[in-house]
C-alpha cells in the first residue's frame, strides 16, 4: 500500500533576500543608536560580526531594553519630533522582529503613525503581517510602499514593493500576478543596475520556476541571485538561495547535495541569528530525513522547526510542519494523528487562500482515506489535489496525483 506523501517543501517561505539585507542594515542602525544612548558600552556595535549567535542575541536583547527605555522617556518628555521617534521605533522593531513578532508588529505599527511617508516603515510592517497572516493587511502595507515610491520619484521603492507584491500574490496562488509582479521588479533594478535587487529578483523568479515544475529554469536563477549575493557579500541572500538550491536537488532526487545545501544554509542563518532561516531549513533537513526512511529524526526536525514558528507566529511555516508532520504519521499508518495534523495545516492554508500548501494537504488526506479503505473519499481528495496544482501549472505533481487516482481506479 502507498506510503508516499507530499511534503512541505519550504521553498515559499525563502524570505525576500533585499529585505533581509535591509532588514540587518536596520539592525546595525538600531544597535548603533544604543551605544550612543546606553550608560555603559554594550559591546562590538556590529551585529553580524558578533562572535557566536548566542553574543548576537545578547547584543540584541540588551540594545532592545536600552532603546525601549530611551524612547519611552523622550516620548514621555515630548522633547522629538514625530519622525525621530519614528526612527527610534523602527530600531526597536528591527530588534524585536528576532524573536517577538506582536511587540515587532506593535512597534512598526507606531512608525507608520508617527512618520506616514516613511516607506521603510511600511515595508517591514507589510512582511509582519504577513508572517501572522494578514495578507490583506500586508497588501495595503506594501500598496501603500508603492505609492510613496511613486510619490517621491524613487524606483528603488517602487521594485522593493513589486517584489514584496509578487511574493504575497505567490503565497495566495496567483502566479500569473506574482510573475508580473516579479517582472516589474526585475526591470526595474536592471534599469537602475542595482545587483541587490536583482538577486531579490532572480530568487523569487526561481521560486516561481520551482512552484511551475520547472526546475532548469528555477536552478538557473537561483544560481544567478547566488553569484550575485556571493559577490556583495550578502550572507542573508546566500543562505537563501542556498536554501532554495537544497529544495531543489531533494526534488531531483539528489539527496546528498540537497542535504549539503541545507546545512550550508542552516549555519549561515544560526550565524545571522535569523530564527525564520532556522526554521526553514530545519523543515527541510527533516524532509531529507523522512526520504532517508529516518522518521524519528524527521520528525525531531519537523518539531523543533514547528516550535520556533509558533514561537514567531508564523502561520506558513506553522501550516507546512503540521503538514510535514501529517505526512510523516500517515508513513507510519498512524492515521488517525496524521489527520489531526493534516487538518490543522489546511486550515491555515485555506485562511491564507495558500493553493500550493491546500494541494499539498488534499493530496495527503486522499493517501489517508485510501489507507483507511475509502475509496470514494480519497478520490475526491486527490481530484482536488490535482485541480489545484493544475491552476498553479505544476504538471509534476499534478501527473503524480493523477497516477495514484489510476492505481486506486479513481474514474
Amino acid at each position: 500500500m502507498r506510503v508516499q506523501t507530499l511534503e512541505g517543501n519550504l521553498i515559499e517561505l525563502q524570505k525576500d533576500s533585499e529585505q533581509e539585507h535591509q532588514r540587518i542594515a536596520e539592525l546595525e542602525a538600531a544597535l548603533q543608536e544604543a551605544q550612543s544612548v546606553s550608560s555603559k558600552p554594550l559591546s562590538d556595535p556590529s551585529f553580524q560580526s558578533a562572535i557566536t549567535p548566542e553574543s548576537a542575541q545578547a547584543l540584541a536583547t540588551a540594545s532592545e531594553e536600552v532603546l525601549q527605555k530611551y524612547f519611552e522617556k523622550k516620548k514621555a518628555e515630548g522633547t522629538k519630533t514625530n519622525r525621530e521617534d519614528a526612527v527610534a521605533a523602527r530600531h526597536i522593531g528591527a530588534l524585536a522582529f528576532l524573536h517577538d513578532t506582536q511587540k515587532a508588529l506593535r512597534f512598526y505599527r507606531e512608525a507608520t503613525e508617527l512618520d506616514p511617508d516613511n516607506p521603510a516603515g511600511w515595508n517591514e510592517f507589510g512582511y509582519l503581517l504577513r508572517r501572522v497572516g494578514d495578507l490583506s493587511g500586508a497588501e495595503r502595507a506594501y500598496g501603500r510602499v508603492l505609492r510613496l515610491g511613486n510619490s517621491i520619484a524613487d524606483k528603488s521603492v517602487e521594485a522593493i514593493a513589486y517584489g514584496n507584491l509578487g511574493v504575497l500574490y505567490k503565497t495566495r496562488g496567483d502566479l500569473d500576478k506574482a510573475e508580473e509582479f516579479y517582472k516589474k521588479s526585475l526591470a526595474l533594478n536592471e534599469q537602475l543596475g542595482r545587483k541587490e535587487g536583482l538577486a531579490s529578483s532572480y530568487g523569487n523568479l526561481g521560486n516561481l520556476y520551482q512552484t511551475h515544475g520547472d526546475l532548469n529554469k528555477a536552478e538557473e536563477f537561483y544560481k544567478k541571485s547566488l553569484a550575485l549575493n556571493e559577490q556583495l557579500g550578502r550572507k542573508e541572500g546566500v543562505a537563501n538561495q542556498y536554501g532554495n538550491l537544497g529544495v531543489l536537488y531533494k526534488t531531483r532526487g539528489d539527496l546528498d547535495k540537497a542535504g549539503e545545501f541545507y546545512k550550508k544554509s542552516l549555519a549561515l542563518n544560526k550565524q545571522l541569528g535569523d530564527k525564520e532561516g532556522m526554521a526553514n531549513q530545519y523543515g527541510n533537513l527533516g524532509n531529507l530525513r523522512l526520504a532517508r526512511g529516518d522518521l524519528d529524526r524527521a520528525e525531531e526536525f519537523y518539531k523543533t522547526s514547528l516550535t520556533i514558528n509558533e514561537q514567531l507566529g508564523r502561520k506558513e511555516g506553522m501550516a507546512n510542519q503540521y503538514g510535514n508532520l501529517g505526512g510523516l504519521h500517515l508513513t507510519r499508518g498512524d492515521l488517525d494523528k496524521a489527520e489531526e495534523f493534516v487538518r490543522k495545516s489546511l486550515a491555515i492554508n485555506e485562511q491564507l487562500g495558500r493553493k500550493e500548501g491546500m494541494a499539498r494537504d488534499y493530496g495527503n488526506l486522499g493517501g489517508l482515506y485510501e489507507k483507511r479503505g475509502d475509496k470514494g473519499k480519497a478520490c475526491e481528495y486527490w481530484a482536488k489535489s490535482r485541480r489545484l496544482f493544475l491552476e498553479l501549472g505544476n504538471r509534476t505533481q499534478a501527473d503524480q496525483i493523477e497516477g495514484w487516482m489510476r492505481e486506486a481506479g479513481c474514474s
